[in-house]
Order: C-alpha cells, then sequence, then structure tokens
C-alpha cells in the first residue's frame, strides 16, 4: 500500500445527514444554468465539459461516457473516476489542469465497471494514490479482463492504443466509511451495502452540498445489472442516498440532477424488478420476458434500447441467486 501523504484521512466518527426542512444553498438555484436541457428532459448530446458546481468542486461531464469529479484545493487535487482508457483520462488531466496545477493527490473509484477506472494508469504516473471500497477493489481484480474485452470496440472506433492498459489497482480500501480531508475540505466516503455494484461508494461533500453516486444512479440512463447482487438493496440504497440533506446530485452518467431524479430512478428500478418478478411467477421463461416488458413510461432514458439485456441479466438473478456477472 502507498503512504499516505498530504491528506489527513480518519475513519468518519459521525453518521449520515439526512434532510430535514433545510434551505437551499445558493448552488442548487444555479442548477437551472447548469443543465438547463438536461433538467427540463430527456438527455441531449453534449461536447465534453467541465462545470464548477460549488467552491473547488468541478464536475466532468461527457454525454454518452462516464462522468467524474474533482476537487481542486490549495493543496492538492482529488480525482472520482478516471475514464476508460488512460488517453481519456488524460483528457481529463488537460482539463483539471485549467483550474489548477497543484498535484493529483488521490483518485477514487466508486465501482468496478471499466469505464470508470481503465484511465487509472495515467493518474497513478501522476502520483496519486487511488482509494476504493474493498470489495470493489475485489471486483477489479476479477473482472478487469472482462471490463477490457468489452471496450475493444471503443477502443478501435476512436483508434486507442491498448497496450497502454494495465491493471491498476487501488492502494487504500475501506470498509463502509472513510473520510479524507484535503485544503479544508472534507470527502465522506460511504459504503451504504450493495447496490448496482457490491462496493458501491457515494462521495457526499458537505461545504458543496453534493453527492457523488457513481455506479447506482445515472441520470435517465438505463441500468446496468450485470453485477447486481439484490435489486431490492439497490432501491433502498438510491431512497437513502435522496433523503440525504444536499441539493445537488450527480451520477456515474448524465448530466446534474435532482433530488426528484433519484427517486425517478429508484421508481424505475422498482417497476422494471416488478414486471420481471410477474413474468416469473407467470412462468415465462426470458425471451417471453423480453417480448412482453415495455415500461414505455421510461423510454426517453439512454439504452432503454438494449431492454432485452438487462430483462436478460435480471431474470438470471431471480432465478439462480446469482448476478449474470456479464454485460448481456
Amino acid at each position: 500500500m502507498a503512504t499516505i501523504r498530504h491528506w489527513a484521512v480518519a475513519l468518519a466518527a459521525t453518521g449520515l445527514i439526512f434532510a430535514a426542512g433545510a434551505a437551499h444553498s445558493q448552488y442548487a438555484s444555479e442548477l437551472g444554468k447548469l443543465a438547463p436541457e438536461a433538467l427540463k428532459g430527456g438527455a441531449q448530446p453534449q461536447p465534453a465539459q467541465v462545470k464548477q458546481v460549488a467552491p473547488d468542486l468541478y464536475f466532468f461531464w461527457n454525454d454518452g461516457s462516464s462522468n467524474a469529479l474533482f476537487l481542486a484545493t490549495d493543496e492538492g487535487v482529488m480525482v472520482v473516476d478516471t475514464q476508460q482508457h488512460p488517453a481519456d483520462a488524460r483528457r481529463l488531466l488537460g482539463l483539471i489542469r485549467k483550474v489548477t496545477d497543484k498535484p493529483i493527490r488521490w483518485v477514487v473509484v466508486t465501482h468496478p465497471h471499466g469505464d470508470h477506472y481503465l484511465g487509472n494508469p495515467a493518474f497513478k504516473a501522476e502520483g496519486a494514490t487511488i482509494v476504493s471500497q474493498r470489495d470493489t477493489r475485489g471486483m477489479m481484480i476479477k473482472y478487469y479482463k472482462d471490463e477490457v474485452q468489452r471496450r475493444q470496440d471503443y477502443f478501435k472506433r476512436y483508434n486507442l492504443d491498448r497496450s497502454e492498459l494495465q491493471m491498476v489497482l487501488p492502494d487504500v480500501t475501506f470498509d463502509t466509511r472513510l473520510t479524507l480531508h484535503l485544503g479544508g475540505r472534507t470527502a465522506e466516503l460511504i459504503h451504504l451495502g450493495p447496490g448496482q455494484n457490491p462496493g458501491d461508494t457515494l462521495i457526499h461533500f458537505p461545504h458543496a452540498r453534493t453527492l457523488f453516486l457513481g455506479g447506482p444512479f445515472s441520470r435517465r440512463n438505463w441500468s446496468n445489472y450485470s453485477f447486481t447482487p439484490s435489486v431490492e438493496n439497490w432501491i433502498a440504497l438510491l431512497r437513502k442516498a435522496a433523503a440525504m440533506d444536499v441539493d445537488i446530485f450527480i451520477g456515474g452518467h448524465g448530466d446534474v440532477a435532482t433530488r426528484e431524479d433519484v427517486l425517478e430512478y429508484a421508481q424505475m428500478n422498482e417497476d422494471f424488478l416488478k414486471a420481471v418478478k410477474a413474468g416469473i411467477a407467470e412462468g415465462k421463461n426470458r425471451d417471453e420476458l423480453a417480448d412482453t416488458i415495455k415500461l414505455q413510461q421510461y423510454s426517453h432514458y439512454r439504452n432503454y434500447h438494449r431492454m432485452r439485456g438487462w430483462v436478460y441479466a435480471l431474470h438470471h438473478l431471480l432465478t439462480t441467486g446469482k448476478p449474470m456477472a456479464a454485460y448481456p
């Protein structure tokens, strides 16, 4: 494990702060300016961009790919998720350098999907110490080759050098909670149990009244169930997250979101779960389910066209008790 430098790191002693009629911060009132179209309707393709959502906190949004976040302080930078290739990570690093020239101190990996951590080598080369929840590190080891393989078309499409890919694992892991301090700012890493993935990590930035949800939430972007151990737990996690006393929610994909978006996402998962359970109870096989389950109320979600694959994955989970562990 790498030596921890520059940051004061301690297991948090306090519990989650849940909403109790707290007033919205000044940044919540700016949400419409940050993402006017995305907040009013379905996601619209837009180029990669960096948006400042609060003092020292910046959101990297690349519509159609994965999100990242970075905290830039006088003592250094913390990056959350690193994209799906070192070249993508270097692009992110270039955008960070437009904000600050301070060293990259830490990288946090929120979950074990390759489009959120295959860029790790670029940030490791900058001297960053990488952190994840314990189960996320284990999943990265187990499924690294699969995550690389399923992105071959992406690498070919953008002429990305696959020889740059290497498994760069977290140096530091935690179980349920870890609090990081940098430049007078605090980041609370929270594991509420399995959600979309066994080791899902939420990151709360108290000064910014912002919650980064990583894997369990993607604004109006259909879910991936390949590693999901329990959809019921996932739904509960989302509702706990929505109850937190924050104003700004950001997921692993999609633009800046609201509390209502997170609750809608929980409802989408609940509706999908009920539909698949009902079909199984009627004796339908996975193809019969895929032919009949439509959930048109969510047809505006990105990746809705992959509904058949999501049905296969959830059918597998409910009939075997095990995640599909492959992307349908």
